[in-house]
């Protein structure tokens, strides 16, 4: 058991001699009567000069660990039950009493931990409980119960060490914890290195050289670079590094690769809503630690200010060819808008927030058959354009299909007016080759806190919740719901776009972000486009005026090789230009690609 004086004043001369040398062995004691590797291996650690000293927990230290523990926990009674130990830590062991509360605490959260349903609250309970006996030890107030404790959380990091070699490493915080506050005894301090090893492979495996994390979703890559941060900080805190240097720098650009999906207040996005800001503190406080334009980034984020130049904060876009990644924001402010694509599948993953907002989250569904044959993509995705810059940015990537044919999916994203675009054309893959008769259809999935409403008599579909969030025009298709060769409606949680080309196919799909806009004058028109002073049909380009409010914007896009061409006025020689229609009639050219 560990030691005790079970409250008695030590203020003698003689006892005051003595407390150094008995301060560090009160947790071997415990470990000597309890832990199950014997009492000879905990001899021979005493006997090895080499043994690092143990780490000396304080009360407001470990308290505030504990509190911070509880607010990240899933269910209402183990926050609570965490955070009455954490306030009876707080309140200090001034007498046995105060310390006896505190071992019953520790033991209702090993009790809890031994059955919980979640794994995440599981290793939360144990990390505090090590944090609360860690303390304990370091005090001389423990009381008999300590030492049984101890072993408890012992058996409980072997079950731990398990998950880890299987590539878990939900319980690795609470594993170092354990080893780096009681790293003078060789059941604990032995199992630093199957954390350690884990955390730093997984760092390894899943970051790509850009700093995207290879998950799922901006949630999942959140939560793990959040993970890999607190256990740093722990490494940090209780001794010294928890990998290599090299390792270190593939957690650097992670962790400003988060950055980027964080919404207003710094908080990460949990399907349609956010989590609270405690859950993304400790990566909000390591970027602020890195200094220079990671903390000036991260603090416009939390206080939603963007009062910083463009180049005192990072770069607004990532893109990640390897990874097949990119993140697009508009800025750092409150209500920035944020999209990612992930396209390592066949079907995309895109995500649409805004502010504190997640507008579109889920698989950017398509399909597509030529003269009634279905088509598949053959081929991976590969990227054929991107540009970036203050006025916009641009994204293409493309796959082949059979029948000599490809898709090409745009993202392009408006800063300034908060535009996304969403478009796919469907084209020969070779110059010259025929196309047949097409039917595409998309659907774009909406965030599970949303209602759409389609328009009565024209075909531009709203989306809203408390507030109207954006609205989403089908270009293509007559502003005017009458007889065409196309639809545009609301399908359960999607919104479904069905359209037929011949020749060749234009699909965009324009949404306004700006809800101060929706309700006001909207309209779009399809244009004609001149080459040669001669009509051209939509199969070989397709160009578009849109206006909302005040605005009004030109789309244009060559489905065939790219000439000198003309609609409204403006001569075109590219493949794509998106740009703003100026009171004057002129064209200021936001994007243009070759």
């Amino acid at each position: 058991m560990v030691a005790t004086n079970e409250g008695r004043n030590t203020n003698s001369r003689s006892k005051k001699r003595t407390q150094g040398r008995t301060t560090d062995s009160v947790a071997d004691n415990g470990a000597r009567a309890t832990v199950p590797t014997s009492a000879a291996v905990w001899q021979d650690s005493q006997a090895d000069r080499r043994v690092p000293p143990p780490r000396e927990v304080r009360g407001r230290e470990a308290a505030r660990r504990i509190l911070e523990l509880a607010a990240l926990s899933e269910t209402l009674d183990v926050r609570n039950r965490l955070r009455r130990l954490g306030m009876q830590v707080k309140g200090g062991g001034r007498d046995a009493q105060r310390m006896t509360f505190v071992e019953a605490t520790i033991g209702e959260c090993l009790d809890e931990a031994e059955v919980a349903a979640s794994q995440r609250d599981r290793w939360l309970s144990c990390e505090a409980a090590t944090w609360a006996v860690g303390w304990m030890a370091r005090t001389r107030r423990a009381g008999g119960s300590a030492g049984s404790l101890l072993e408890r959380l012992v058996r409980a990091a072997h079950a731990a060490a398990t998950s880890l070699a299987a590539g878990d490493t939900l319980p690795a915080c609470f594993v170092l914890t354990l080893a780096r506050l009681f790293r003078d005894i060789e059941a604990c301090r032995c199992l630093e290195d199957s954390a350690t090893v884990a955390v730093g492979a997984e760092v390894d495996r899943l970051v790509s050289a850009a700093g995207v994390v290879n998950l799922a979703d901006s949630a999942a890559m959140v939560e793990r670079v959040v993970r890999w941060t607190q256990f740093r900080d722990i490494a940090s805190a209780t001794g010294g590094a928890c990998w290599s240097d090299a390792t270190d720098g593939r957690w650097q650009t992670a962790a400003v690769a988060a950055l980027r999906l964080l919404g207003h207040g710094a908080r990460a996005f949990a399907g349609a809503s956010r989590l609270p800001a405690c859950f993304t503190a400790p990566l909000v406080d390591a970027m602020e630690g890195m200094g220079g334009r990671c903390r000036r980034t991260a603090r416009a984020l939390a206080t939603g200010a963007e009062s910083c130049r463009r180049r005192d904060v990072l770069p607004r876009d990532l893109h990640d060819a390897e990874a097949a990644v990119a993140i697009v924001r508009s800025g750092w402010a409150r209500d920035s808008l944020r999209v990612m694509l992930d396209y390592r599948t066949a079907v995309p993953r895109l995500e649409i927030a805004v502010g504190e907002r997640m507008l579109v989250n889920g698989p950017w569904e398509w399909g597509v058959t030529c003269d009634g044959v279905g088509l598949e993509a053959e081929s991976a995705w590969r990227v054929s354009g991107w540009e970036t810059g203050r006025k916009g940015t641009f994204l293409e990537i493309a796959a082949s299909l059979g029948g000599g044919l490809q898709i090409e999916r745009q993202l392009v994203v408006l800063p300034e007016d908060r535009i996304v675009l969403l478009a796919d054309a469907i084209v020969s893959a070779t110059a010259g080759g025929c196309v047949g008769d097409l039917r595409y259809r998309v659907a774009l999935p909406l965030a599970s806190s949303l209602d759409a409403e389609a328009g009565q008599e024209h075909r531009e579909v709203v989306v809203f919740d408390t507030s109207m969030r954006f609205m989403a025009l089908p270009l293509a298709l007559p502003e005017w719901r009458t007889a065409g060769r196309g639809v545009f409606e609301v399908a359960g949680q999607s919104l479904a776009l069905t359209q037929e080309g011949r020749g060749g196919l234009y699909a965009p799909l324009w949404i306004d972000c700006d809800g101060s806009r929706v309700g006001g004058p909207l309209t779009w028109r399809q244009l004609t486009v001149a080459d040669t002073r001669c009509n051209i049909g939509t199969g070989q380009a397709a160009g578009f005026r849109v206006q909302a409010g005040l605005r009004q914007w030109l789309l244009y896009r060559s489905l065939d090789t790219p000439r000198n061409r003309t609609l409204l006025g403006c001569n075109v020689s590219s493949g794509f230009l998106l740009g703003r229609i100026k009171r004057s009639g002129e064209v200021a050219r936001t994007l243009e690609i070759d």
